[in-house]
C-alpha cells in the first residue's frame, strides 16, 4: 500500500510536516508572518514565543491575527493537498484578508476601525 509522504506541501525543503514546521519554520509561513509584521523567536518555548511576539507586535488584536493567519495557512495547505491548488502567496493573502474582514463583524466598533485600518496598511 502506497502512502503519501508527510512532507510540507508549502515549501520546497522536503521537510516533514509537523505543527511547528507548518506554522513557524516553513519558508512560506515565515513569509506570511513577515508580511503581517509578526516576528516569532523560535528559540523560545511556545508560551514565551507567543508572549514576546505579542509584546513586539503591540496591537490589541494580536490574538485575532494569529488565529486567522494560522487558519488561513491550514486551509491553504488543505487546498493544495485536496484541491490541487498551486502555491501562491496572493491566494493565502486573499484567504487571510477575507477572514479578517469577517472578524470585524463581531467586534466592538472601536476595534473594527483599528483592524480595518491595519488591514488597509498591508
Amino acid at each position: 500500500m502506497f502512502l503519501q509522504p508527510y512532507n510540507c506541501v508549502l515549501c520546497i525543503e522536503l521537510q516533514e510536516e509537523d505543527r511547528f514546521h507548518l506554522f513557524f519554520n516553513c519558508p512560506f509561513s515565515q513569509a506570511c508572518w513577515i508580511f503581517l509584521g509578526i516576528n516569532w523567536d523560535t528559540s523560545l518555548d511556545y508560551g514565551q514565543m507567543i508572549l514576546k511576539a505579542r509584546q513586539e507586535f503591540g496591537k490589541v488584536f494580536f490574538r485575532e491575527i494569529v488565529i486567522i493567519a494560522c487558519w488561513a495557512i491550514w486551509c491553504y495547505r488543505n487546498n493544495i493537498i485536496f484541491d490541487r491548488a498551486s502555491l501562491s502567496f496572493a491566494a493565502w493573502r486573499g484567504l487571510f484578508e477575507k477572514d479578517m474582514k469577517l472578524v470585524t463583524l463581531r467586534v466592538k466598533p472601536s476595534l473594527k476601525d483599528k483592524i480595518l485600518l491595519w488591514l488597509s496598511s498591508l
